[in-house]
């Protein structure tokens, strides 16, 4: 829940519109596909078993809450310039 917090924020402060879930880490591996990122902690990325053809970006944090990092890894992966 708290990265989803963080996110909910994050998106709303650099402008970017989302839809934000939150669910355990089997339900959130099981699911991923069906989502554009999925954030993480960078311990778990692991976990998340994507097919090579999966759009899907698993992007692992090493301090969910900052807002910097969560910035850094969005503008590193495309979703922001």
């Amino acid at each position: 829940m708290l990265i989803k917090n963080k996110a909910e924020k994050t998106f709303k402060k650099i402008g970017l519109e989302a839809t934000f879930d939150h669910s355990g880490l089997d339900e959130a591996a099981a699911a991923a596909a069906q989502y554009d990122l999925v954030f993480t902690p960078m311990n778990l990325v692991n976990q998340f078993h994507l097919p090579k053809s999966c759009a899907t970006k698993v992007i692992g944090m090493v301090n969910v809450l900052s807002e910097q990092e969560m910035i850094e890894k969005l503008r590193a992966n495309g979703f922001i310039e």
